[in-house]
């Protein structure tokens, strides 16, 4: 069997990033970093990242009361929530209330069912949805909703396959939902 060198150990290194996006990713990003969909993606799987670090369910529990703090983990409307494949929320980090909720037949002023929406795009291994929601930063979006853009991705903790995902509210033109919502399918064009 042959020796690696250090080239070329250096070399799987440098390539390693390009085979494991993943791992790639700056596992400092924060709430506060994310304003794109690459952002978005990249804080949903750090939060993954972060919680598959605890080896013990008090371990995990502590890692999830981390997540409703202002700060790394959660920033304006930008927060962690995890669901179960039915559409049921176990955790939402700015609305606690929601949680043991099932959220599966909800859906926008557009009629996209969200939650439906973002359970079939984490089945996919990841992906991201558009539909309208109220946006808190936004007085009188409450019936109508705004565009934001989620993303959801698997995620399995202590047996039980669980939907870890986040959202944003686009700000810029180039990055805005149009006011007509088609979830997924406008992700796909």
């Amino acid at each position: 069997m042959k020796r690696l060198t250090a080239a070329t150990i250096l070399t799987l290194a440098a390539l390693w990033p390009a085979a494991h996006p993943a791992s790639a990713q700056d596992s400092e990003i924060t709430a506060a970093d994310v304003v794109d969909r690459e952002s978005l993606r990249d804080f949903v799987h750090a939060a993954i990242v972060y919680a598959d670090e605890a080896t013990t369910l008090a371990e995990y529990l502590a890692i999830l009361e981390e997540f409703r703090v202002e700060g790394r983990w959660k920033h304006e409307s930008v927060y962690i929530y995890i669901g179960v494949p039915d559409g049921t929320i176990i955790f939402h980090a700015a609305n606690a209330d929601i949680e043991g909720v099932n959220l599966w037949d909800f859906e926008d002023s557009n009629g996209v069912k969200y939650t439906q929406e973002l359970v079939a795009a984490a089945a996919e291994g990841g992906g991201f949805v558009e539909y309208l929601f109220d946006n808190p930063a936004i007085e009188g979006d409450e019936e109508t909703g705004s565009p934001k853009v989620g993303y959801a991705a698997p995620y399995s903790a202590f047996g039980q396959d669980v939907v870890v995902g986040s959202g944003f509210y686009p700000e810029t033109p180039a990055t805005a939902v149009t006011a007509e919502s088609w979830g997924r399918l406008k992700g796909r064009l």
